[in-house]
């Protein structure tokens, strides 16, 4: 119980005590103080020191922008191979009617018949040799495979850098509390010079 309201103090921006009714009752005042300071003192806790909060900001921001280059680069892959899977099914559905008309006694009139399938047949084909693919080794199953597996990889790389994302948010508003809270409550050269003088 204890750990899920520390989590929620951590989370939570530091209270704005510079509101009117604030000024106006020192009750108010004091329980801001002390909330700020569970706030601030459970940023501090969970991050360790500004030093560690910054790397740790550094390096999941880091992570979170390689797994979204990584995502960007797969969709590339996955453009390109569904390419190849559509050219690679009319290469496999269109290649009978491409060995009929080379057997055909009559290929003029085959190819009227059969002009669209044989046309799909001879571009498919162009284009898979292009892309390298090897037509003898021709295989759509294994090709939509590799296609589901590049998904299940884009899949888990977008949620890793959602989640990186997430947590530097999480790290910055623990950063921004305690930076608030180091300020605010930083002597300055006036109280300094005060507590000399009444030394």
């Amino acid at each position: 119980m204890s750990e899920k309201v520390l989590t929620i103090h951590s989370t939570r921006r530091l209270i704005d005590t510079s509101d009117e009714k604030f000024q106006n009752s020192p009750g108010l005042q004091q329980w801001a103080a002390i909330e700020n300071l569970k706030i601030a003192a459970q940023s501090y806790n969970e991050a360790g020191s500004l030093s560690d909060l910054e790397h740790k900001i550094t390096v999941k921001t880091e992570a979170g922008k390689s797994a979204k280059q990584s995502v960007v680069e797969l969709e590339h892959r996955m453009k390109d191979l569904a390419e190849i899977i559509k050219y690679a099914e009319q290469y496999k559905e269109n290649r009978s009617y491409h060995i009929a008309y080379k057997k055909s006694k009559n290929p003029d009139a085959y190819f009227r018949r059969y002009e669209s399938q044989i046309i799909l047949y001879g571009g498919a084909r162009r284009m898979l040799e292009q892309a390298g693919i090897n037509l003898k080794g021709l295989n759509v199953d294994k090709l939509k495979a590799e296609y589901q597996e590049l998904m299940k990889q884009k899949s888990e790389l977008t949620s890793t850098y959602k989640d990186c994302e997430k947590e530097v948010r999480e790290l910055k508003r623990k950063q921004e509390n305690l930076n608030q809270y180091l300020r605010k409550n930083m002597p300055t050269t006036q109280d300094i010079k005060n507590r000399q003088q009444s030394l």
